[in-house]
């Protein structure tokens, strides 16, 4: 079980930055070098900035750090669980999906939750570090999809 969550949380986080990557070539395919990629690239990041600031600012403990038991999954940050950063840059990539190819977005949504789930099993993320990281994605890349369309 322990190499099982350990391999899992690398391949579904590469499998995940991979897809963004795919996405954007994607974008600029299909719509070029304008608006659409602008969005693609700048909601994420200023999103990301966002929440790294919202999670050094809280600096909430990490599972093992309160509980004393080690995770599952190798780490050793002091701080900064809330919000999760992979939930965060998860869920914002299964944003950009939806809003571009919402067929891959549910394949994307199923990873996402996958990792999130991996992520709290392994030890080093609450349930309620997740759901932030997710929430403040979805919310985020919504408000400003909606924003710029």
């Amino acid at each position: 079980m322990k190499k099982f969550l350990i391999y899992s949380d690398k391949i579904l986080t590469a499998i995940t930055y991979a897809a963004y990557v795919a996405l954007l070539i994607y974008i600029i395919v299909r719509f070029g070098f304008g608006a659409d990629i602008l969005k693609a690239l700048l909601i994420p990041a200023t999103g990301f900035i966002l929440e790294t600031v919202i999670r050094d600012r809280l600096n909430f403990p990490r599972p093992y750090e309160k509980t004393g038991v080690p995770p599952i999954i190798p780490k050793k940050t002091k701080g900064h669980s809330f919000p999760s950063r992979h939930a965060f840059s998860v869920t914002m990539i299964v944003m950009m999906y939806v809003f571009y190819l919402p067929y891959l977005g549910v394949v994307m949504l199923v990873i996402a939750v996958c990792l999130c789930i991996i992520r709290v099993k392994g030890g080093v993320h609450s349930a309620l570090d997740v759901t932030a990281g997710a929430v403040l994605a979805a919310a985020y890349a919504a408000f400003f999809m909606w924003l710029f369309k």
